[in-house]
């Protein structure tokens, strides 16, 4: 997707469903996180903030998906 069609898409909602790689399985672990998208900047909001072990995945691997818009 190039960045005109996602800042488009993520102008239209506030929650998105964002992937990250587990750091230890390695599989796909998918949670819902609000967004706040400044510039060319996306700032995420999870629901139980950075003591988390998606948070940790993130800092492992900060390679994401988006996977749905809501």
């Amino acid at each position: 997707m190039k960045k005109a069609e996602l800042k488009s898409l993520l102008a239209r909602y506030r929650q998105i469903k964002l992937s990250v790689i587990g750091r230890k399985s390695g599989k796909t672990i998918s949670n819902p996180v609000w967004f706040v998208a400044e510039g060319d900047t996306l700032y995420l909001l999870t629901l139980r903030g950075s003591d988390t072990q998606g948070y940790r995945n993130l800092l492992k691997n900060p390679s994401i998906r988006i996977d749905d818009a809501w």
